[in-house]
Parts: structure tokens; C-alpha cells; sequence
């Protein structure tokens, strides 16, 4: 079995492979076909919950992760005054996400290279936590979302996506090849990741499968500092 994480730090795969992934993904009018005719999914829900992070008040303190080649951060709007930290664990995904950034937004944006399972950040650090198609790319799903809880505010949010077995057969075959190569780990489905929320601590707000795609809201109780 391939480790994950070392697939994703060799630069050869990062420029190929994942390089392709991300690109399909950073163009929605290829990337929503592909999720039906994939995945049986309608991707177009991701991209409309990417915006969220144009909604953040100013003062809000956002972690992207994995954050792969800044697709979400695009989301963000000129002018907002926020803390965005996009951090992967992969140094080509994130030369790719460095060159995503607008000008105006250059000097907010911060870039940090690691494993979401062992993050370089405080206990309650951050509002808001994103994770588009992630978790099913990464070792240990449950001790990912652990990490992010224990980076959230009390009333922050974990918000995102990933692909779970065992709702589309295709999808299924589709994933088992990717988890060959060492680019998909173990994944996960809808019941499993509801462990990993309440393990972890949270509380699921939403969490809902379309085809092959499960999205989700979860937010660690208490109440936040900042306004939603």
C-alpha cells in the first residue's frame, strides 16, 4: 500500500497527476460533467459553497486544507480583511495555489507547507476551517478532523466535501484505482465520517450525499466571536 502523504511531496506526481486532478477541478465547466459522469454527482454545489469565504467578516481568521492548487481561495473578495492560511502538505499544490492569489489579496494570504494531521497552529485559532476534496486524498481521515477541531473557535466551522464509497458503483472502481496509485487513502462513507465529527468533538450541522459526494457543515459548540 502506497503511503498517501509520500505520493503527494513527490514533485513528479504533484505535476502530473495531481497536477491534472487540480486542474480539472480549478475549471467548473469540466469539473461538474466529470462529478456526474464519475462520481453521479452534482459538483456545482461545492463551488457555491466555496463562496462562504467571501462572506467572512473582516477580523475572521479562515484555514484552507488541504488547500491543493487555491481553487477556494479564488472565492475571496477584494478589499476583505481576513487571516487565510491555505496549507497542504504538498510543495507543487501549493506553487500552484501561490499563483491563484489576486494581487490585491497577496499580502493576507499565508502559505504553509504540512500534514493536516499535525498542524503548526494554537488550540481555537481559527473561524472557519475548508476542505474541499480532501479528506478522501488523505492517511487518517478521523485524525484530520480531529486536528481541525482542535483548531477551531467554539462556534467555528468545518466545511467541505470528499467522495464516499459505496453509493456509485463506478465511483467505487474509480476510487479503488486512485487508492492504487497512492493518490486517494482509505476514504470513508457517510457513516463513517459522521464518527469522525463526533468523535472529534463536533457537532454536524449538515451532512448529505449526492451520487458519490458527500457535503458537510460542522461546527464546534460554544458561541463565536465572530458574526456568520
Amino acid at each position: 500500500m502506497f503511503n498517501v502523504s509520500h505520493v503527494w511531496r513527490n514533485g513528479v506526481f504533484a505535476r502530473t497527476i495531481g497536477a491534472s486532478y487540480d486542474w480539472v477541478f480549478g475549471h467548473q465547466r469540466l469539473a461538474v460533467p466529470y462529478g456526474r459522469l464519475v462520481m453521479g454527482a452534482d459538483l456545482s454545489r461545492a463551488y457555491e459553497m466555496m463562496t462562504l469565504v467571501a462572506d467572512m467578516p473582516d477580523s475572521a481568521a479562515i484555514l484552507d486544507v488541504p488547500c491543493g492548487g487555491g481553487i477556494t481561495l479564488r472565492h475571496l473578495g477584494d478589499g476583505q480583511r481576513v487571516r487565510y492560511v491555505a496549507m497542504d502538505i504538498s510543495p507543487a499544490m501549493l506553487t500552484r495555489a501561490r499563483g491563484r492569489v489576486p494581487a490585491s489579496l497577496d499580502s493576507q494570504v499565508e502559505f504553509v507547507e504540512g500534514s493536516i494531521e499535525r498542524m503548526p497552529f494554537s488550540d481555537s485559532e481559527f473561524d472557519l476551517c475548508v476542505c474541499f476534496n480532501g479528506l478522501h486524498c488523505l492517511p487518517d481521515p478521523g485524525a484530520a478532523v480531529r486536528e481541525v477541531a482542535r483548531c477551531l473557535r467554539p462556534g467555528g466551522r468545518l466545511v467541505g466535501n470528499f467522495a464516499v464509497r459505496g453509493e456509485v458503483r463506478r465511483a467505487d472502481i474509480y476510487m479503488r484505482i486512485l487508492r492504487a496509485t497512492g493518490a486517494f487513502g482509505p476514504g470513508g462513507t457517510a457513516d463513517d465520517a459522521r464518527r469522525w465529527f463526533t468523535d472529534a468533538g463536533l457537532r454536524i450541522d449538515t451532512l448529505d450525499c449526492a451520487g458519490a459526494m458527500a457535503y458537510f457543515e460542522a461546527s464546534r459548540p460554544g458561541s463565536s466571536p465572530v458574526p456568520h
